[in-house]
C-alpha cells in the first residue's frame, strides 16, 4: 500500500509527558490534511455555472484555500502550494489572490511574499459568529460538555451540499490529541464519524445523489467506496449511530450523532473522537448516550430560534 495516497496515518498523539515531541505525528497528520485542502479545491466545480460564477467561485475556494492552509502557520502559505493544490495557472492563481489582497480578505507579507487571511476575512467571520453562524452559536456549551465529560476531542460537523465541513472542535482535559480532523477540514459525506451520521440520516435517493456528486472525490478516499458508504449507513441506521473504527484513519475512532433544526432536517453532527482502546462496547454506549442528549439540546435551541 502507498501509505502517501492514503487520506492518513498515525494522525493519533498521546501526550505521555510534557516533554513529548508531538512534531513527527503531526507532521504526519498533514497526510489527511492534503485530501482535506484537495476536497476544498475541487469539490465545487461543477462546470455548469456561466464565466461570471465560475470566477467568483474560484475566487472563493482560492480564499478557503489560503485559510486552511494557512491556518497553522504564522508566515502563511506560498503562490506555488496554493498553483499546486488548485491544479490551476499560476497567472490565474496570481490574479485572483491580487483581487482578494485588494479586497482586504487576503494579506501578503512583504518580505516573503506569502499569504495569509486578511482584516476583511476576520471581519466578516465575527459578524458571522454573532449571527448566522447559529449552529456554532448553538454549539458552544455542548460541546464543552462533550470533551469534559469525555476527556476525548468533540466536533461540530455541518453538512455542505454532498460533504462534511468541520466547523468546530473542542479539546478534552485528557491526554490523547486527535489530529484527524481539524477546523475547516473538509470531506465526502461519509468520511468520518459525523459525516457518516449526517450522511445515513438522508433519505436514499438523496444518498443515491451524494455518492453521485462525490465520486471523483472520493479517489482520493480509495477505503469509501459505494459499496463500503451503503454497509456503513445501513449498520448505522440499524445502531442508531455511526462509528468509524478507524476506517479513515488507522487507529483513530470516533461515534457521532445527527443534529436537527427545526424542520427536522440534518444539518450538523456532534461526535467525539479518540483511540480504539478508549472506545469499548460499554464506553461507547455511554458516549453515543452523552451525544444524543446533546444534540437533543441542540435541536430545541435551534427550534426556540425559529419562534417569533
Amino acid at each position: 500500500m502507498d501509505r502517501c495516497k492514503e487520506p492518513g496515518s498515525l494522525l493519533i498523539m498521546v501526550l505521555m509527558s510534557a516533554d513529548a515531541e508531538p512534531r513527527p505525528l503531526r507532521e504526519r497528520g498533514n497526510l489527511a490534511r492534503r485530501s482535506a485542502s484537495w476536497t476544498i479545491a475541487h469539490s465545487a466545480e461543477t462546470g455548469a455555472e456561466p464565466a461570471g460564477a465560475q470566477s467568483i467561485q474560484r475566487a472563493l475556494v482560492l480564499l478557503n484555500l489560503v485559510a486552511v492552509l494557512a491556518r497553522d502557520r504564522p508566515d502563511g502559505v506560498s503562490l506555488s502550494e496554493l498553483t499546486r493544490v488548485s491544479e490551476r495557472p499560476k497567472a490565474s492563481v496570481r490574479r485572483v489572490l491580487v483581487a482578494l489582497v485588494g479586497a482586504g480578505y487576503v494579506e501578503q507579507d512583504p518580505e516573503t511574499s506569502r499569504y495569509r487571511l486578511g482584516l476583511q476575512a476576520a471581519v466578516l467571520g465575527e459578524l458571522a459568529s454573532q449571527g448566522a453562524d447559529r449552529l456554532g452559536a448553538v454549539s458552544t456549551d455542548s460541546l464543552i460538555r462533550l470533551s469534559d465529560v469525555s476527556s476525548d476531542t468533540a466536533f461540530l460537523t455541518v453538512r455542505h451540499g454532498s460533504y462534511a465541513v468541520c466547523a468546530r472542535r473542542q479539546e478534552g482535559p485528557g491526554p490523547i490529541r486527535n489530529y484527524a480532523l481539524a477546523v475547516g477540514d473538509r470531506h465526502p459525506l461519509g468520511v468520518g464519524a459525523g459525516s457518516l451520521a449526517l450522511l445515513s440520516a438522508l433519505p436514499d435517493d438523496e444518498i443515491a445523489d451524494v455518492l453521485s456528486a462525490t465520486a471523483a472525490a472520493r479517489t482520493r478516499y480509495p477505503r469509501f467506496d459505494d459499496e463500503t458508504l451503503h454497509r456503513l449507513v445501513r449498520r448505522s441506521r440499524t445502531a442508531g449511530y455511526a462509528l468509524n473504527d478507524g476506517l479513515f484513519i488507522a487507529g483513530s475512532w470516533a461515534v457521532g450523532v445527527v443534529v436537527r433544526d427545526a424542520d427536522d432536517r440534518p444539518v450538523a453532527a456532534l461526535s467525539v473522537a479518540t483511540i480504539a482502546e478508549r472506545l469499548g462496547r460499554q464506553r461507547r454506549e455511554e458516549l453515543v448516550e452523552v451525544l444524543r442528549r446533546e444534540a437533543e439540546t441542540m435541536h430545541a435551541a435551534l427550534t426556540r430560534r425559529t419562534q417569533p
